[in-house]
Parts: C-alpha cells; structure tokens; sequence
C-alpha cells in the first residue's frame, strides 16, 4: 500500500495479527494492540472489534473532537472490545474511505496474516 505509515510497534508475536476484510472486499493486516484504555498514538488508526464486528474506527483525534465518534468508543470499550492497530493512510479522504470500509465489517475465522 503506497503511502501509508508502517506501524509503531514492531515486534508483535503472528498470533496478534489478523487480516481484515473490509466491505469493499479490501483486506488490511490488524495488530491487536491490548486493551481498549491503552495509551494511543495521535496519527494512528484503531478500529474496535466486538463479537467479530468493526464497531468503531479512526484516530485519537476522532475520540476529542466527535461526540458520536466518543460515544461509540466508549460504549464498546465498556463491553470489552479489543483494540487494533493498522496502517495508516496519509491523505484524509483515504483515511475517511477507510474508516467507511471496516466499521460495520465482519471478521471471518481462519482468515489470519501469518
């Protein structure tokens, strides 16, 4: 993917990462980052998973200054949502086609980024 950050943490263990498929049909490598009150990193994205479902993705920036976005966050922190890292885009109209791609998105067992 041209143009997109690597992620920070590079030692993850394979059992941590996944691959995602969006609704386009895109897929994106995820790195489990822990729980959902980890510190995060101001230009990464996250995405929030419960019950093998994206329930909410974007930046810290979204969590200050989106309400809805917060609200989301939140809601799905409290019922015990894991915490992924993904490669970030650079360009804000990708970020936000991104985001559109995997909130909404199902994981599908079996499908891992070894």
């Amino acid at each position: 993917m041209i143009g997109f950050k690597s992620i920070v943490d590079a030692g993850e263990s394979e059992a941590s990462a996944l691959l995602w498929t969006g609704r386009s049909g895109r897929r994106y490598r995820m790195t489990l980052v822990g729980e959902a009150g980890a510190a995060m990193a101001p230009e990464t994205l996250y995405a929030l998973e419960d019950e093998g479902v994206i329930g909410w993705a974007g930046t810290a920036e979204d969590l200050i200054g989106d309400h809805a976005s917060r609200a989301r966050f939140r809601r799905l922190s409290a019922l015990g949502a894991r915490l992924f890292s993904l490669v970030t885009p650079a360009d804000p109209l990708t970020m936000m086609t991104l985001v559109w791609d995997l909130e909404g998105s199902r994981h599908y067992a079996g499908r891992s980024a070894a």
